[in-house]
């Protein structure tokens, strides 16, 4: 059976490193960095300048496809989930993730952040239960469902940060979000997988 892409391809190690070829790791780049921890041959902490939470973000993010269910090539949406899920006991300055309502999509959101203690609000909008490239794609993912969904799930009395994740391809509807619900709008990763790297100064691990 053919598998969907994950878009793990997609996820931008580099740009969590900071870029001075210093070779303290043994290496003579931070591309090559990069290739020897895809590969095996380094390990994130090789690099000196990671602290110990981003550490286990680049942890996280290369050994996440290990615990990702498998997907199939989807023909047909598969609608699950509308509104909000509480993870770690949110307050009102926790983060809100946005995505939408497909199985798998849900499904894959959840392994990884299952890899963290951090609490999170998140919202499933209804996009008729397609992924999000899809939902793009379709137009099922737009500002005004983000919007109703932040009506219908009452975060607005929960949240005061009043600050939005949205998922990579969303990224072209993010100034008519912020229009429509006047939050703050921040694209995310394109790929879930990247948010521990995005997300690393608050990617706590389970065991602190």
């Amino acid at each position: 059976m053919a598998s969907s892409d994950l878009y793990l391809n997609k996820i931008d190690f580099l740009k969590y490193l900071d870029n001075t070829d210093c070779t303290q790791c043994g290496v003579t780049s931070c591309q090559e960095f990069i290739l020897a921890l895809k590969q095996g041959f380094r390990k994130p902490r090789d690099c000196p300048f990671l602290n110990e939470n981003k550490v286990y973000a680049f942890e996280v993010a290369l050994n996440i496809s290990n615990s990702l269910p498998e997907v199939p090539l989807l023909v047909h949406p598969r609608p699950s989930t509308v509104g909000i899920v509480e993870l770690n006991g949110p307050n009102p300055d926790s983060l809100v993730l946005i995505t939408g309502n497909n199985e798998y999509t849900e499904e894959i959101l959840m392994a990884v952040l299952g890899t963290t203690i951090c609490p999170f609000y998140i919202i499933f909008v209804d996009t008729d239960g397609n992924t999000v490239d899809m939902a793009m794609v379709y137009k099922t993912l737009t500002a005004e469902r983000i919007y109703r969904s932040l009506k219908n799930t009452s975060i607005n009395e929960k949240s005061d940060r009043k600050e939005l994740i949205i998922p990579g391809f969303a990224s072209p509807i993010r100034e008519e979000i912020e229009i429509w619900t006047g939050w703050k709008v921040l694209t995310g990763p394109i790929c879930a997988a990247e948010l521990p790297l995005f997300l690393s100064e608050i990617w706590f691990p389970h065991n602190e």
